[in-house]
């Protein structure tokens, strides 16, 4: 599977947190740097990417209000 660097260390981030969720903001401290903006879409931008390159079923689930976290396939 043909990864970026950042969506390779999306899904470390995801994977070693599971089965607990991370938020956009935990993700952007992590996988991003400090000067990352908390505002920014680039989080779901890179998650819909892994998801697409993941493929079926969906190992990845959102939780609004809450995060995201690997599921159990």
């Amino acid at each position: 599977m043909d990864l970026s660097v950042k969506e390779f260390a999306l899904l470390e981030a995801l994977m070693r947190a599971a089965p607990a969720f991370l938020s956009a903001e935990d993700l952007l401290e992590q996988v991003w740097d400090e000067y990352a903006n908390p505002l920014t879409n680039t989080v779901t931008v890179t998650i819909g990417r892994l998801r697409r390159k993941l493929g079926e079923p969906p190992a990845i689930t959102t939780t609004p209000g809450v995060g995201y976290r690997i599921t159990n396939a």
